[in-house]
């Protein structure tokens, strides 16, 4: 009847050291993410002028202006002219063609 008896002493002395281990790792997790979220380079890509913002923000202004895909950033249109990008676009386009000039 010796061996059916065990001493849990073992268990009990390690009882929570697994949380312990992932506070630590959350710890340093959020301490990285802190760091690099922080970081001009972070912000000069990501950030409110960053340039992926802007490069989002001009194909967002671009394709609901014309209708169509593009990051051309906004110039006036010359409406005298067919050839500005709104001109038989995907949803606009004229009824009647331009005249000849």
């Amino acid at each position: 009847m010796g061996m059916v008896w065990m001493d849990n002493n073992d268990v009990n002395k390690q009882a929570g050291q697994s949380t312990v281990e992932y506070l630590l790792l959350f710890a340093v997790v959020a301490t990285l993410a802190a760091f690099i979220f922080k970081s001009n380079a972070f912000d000069k890509i990501f950030g409110k002028n960053g340039q992926f913002a802007n490069a989002y923000k001009n194909e967002l202004e671009y394709t609901y202006r014309h209708g169509l895909y593009g990051r051309t950033p906004y110039t006036k249109p010359n409406y005298k002219s067919s050839k500005h990008d709104s001109y038989n676009g995907r949803f606009f386009g004229a009824a009647d063609p331009y005249p000849a000039r």
